[in-house]
């Protein structure tokens, strides 16, 4: 940003199972969060690649980014952007309802972003916080939809966006509940299977961001309430992950939903998200995973301020 101009701005992250707003100060394109705000619409729940968006799904994303848009230029945002991820991406709707979302709430930005913007997005975001070598680096974004992998020290390399998410694969593949081992099995195959482009991919440090992994630091702390600069740079090895996850794995939802660190929404998405986290450690062959709250939202806000004089 221009030197000394401290802009309060306002970004939301709409995607296959939540949206999140965060109303930060920034100034020099270091920021500081004045309000932070997060909802489920699961606008990805059921979703089939060029089918439409459940519409109780969509309502809800509606009426919480209202709800969201009208916080933010409560706390004085001079700004508010939004861009979509996975579920729009899929939807045949989704473009329409980034549309009605810019019209309806006077947004400053909107838009779709595509598998390649999201990863330079989450990267962008993911560095604004990350301590320590980003030289070597890889960062994994696990969604609801999809999860994109990108280089963190070389900002030329293509990123790879995999059509994995914790939604989809819970849907598709857990439905007991608990889970059954066979599920659970099942599960582990699949993420293998579509992690395979990464297969001998040099990598010295795995940086995980969005909800399954700031979930995963939650838990690992014992969070009651959530701290996003705890989380920021939380070490968790493979051991405490795969703990972690046979933990969750042996619990009915019930019994999830309540568990401290775990927000309850998210509890019946948990255990496929941290499959992929496992599965991204053992094809790159690392012990552990550096965990990141500051990712694709934050990304969104230092985006749409660049222009103003970044």
């Amino acid at each position: 940003m221009t030197d000394n101009l401290v802009i309060r701005a306002a970004a939301m992250d709409l995607g296959s199972n939540t949206l999140r707003l965060l109303v930060a100060d920034v100034q020099d394109s270091h920021w500081t969060a004045v309000g932070r705000a997060l909802a489920t619409p699961r606008l990805g729940r059921g979703l089939k690649p060029g089918g439409r968006l459940h519409p109780e799904a969509r309502q809800a994303a509606k009426r919480e980014a209202k709800a969201f848009a009208e916080t933010a230029r409560g706390l004085g945002a001079s700004r508010v952007a939004l861009a979509a991820t996975q579920a729009c991406r899929l939807a045949s709707d989704g473009p329409a309802l980034v549309a009605e979302l810019a019209r309806e709430l006077s947004l400053n930005r909107a838009r779709v972003l595509s598998g390649q913007e999201e990863a330079r997005l989450s990267r962008l975001g993911t560095l604004s916080r990350l301590a320590g070598p980003a030289e070597g680096a890889l960062l994994a974004d696990v969604g609801g939809g999809s999860s994109e992998v990108v280089d963190l020290g070389d900002e030329t390399a293509p990123p790879l966006s995999l059509p994995l998410g914790c939604v989809h694969l819970g849907e598709a593949y857990l439905r007991s509940d608990p889970p059954a081992p066979a599920e659970l099995k099942a599960l582990t195959r699949a993420v293998e299977e579509a992690l395979r482009p990464l297969a001998g991919r040099t990598c010295r440090r795995l940086v995980a961001s969005a909800g399954t992994a700031a979930t995963l630091g939650s838990l690992v702390l014992g969070l009651t309430d959530y701290q996003p600069e705890a989380v920021n740079n939380l070490e968790v090895t493979a051991t405490r992950l795969q703990g972690e996850l046979d933990r969750l794995a042996s619990l009915p939802l019930a019994s999830r939903r309540g568990l401290q660190g775990l927000e309850a929404a998210r509890a019946d998405i948990i255990i496929p998200g941290l499959a992929i986290l496992r599965g991204l450690l053992a094809v790159l062959g690392l012990d552990r995973l550096t965990v990141m709250d500051a990712g694709l939202l934050e990304g969104i806000l230092l985006d749409d301020l660049a222009p103003i004089g970044a």
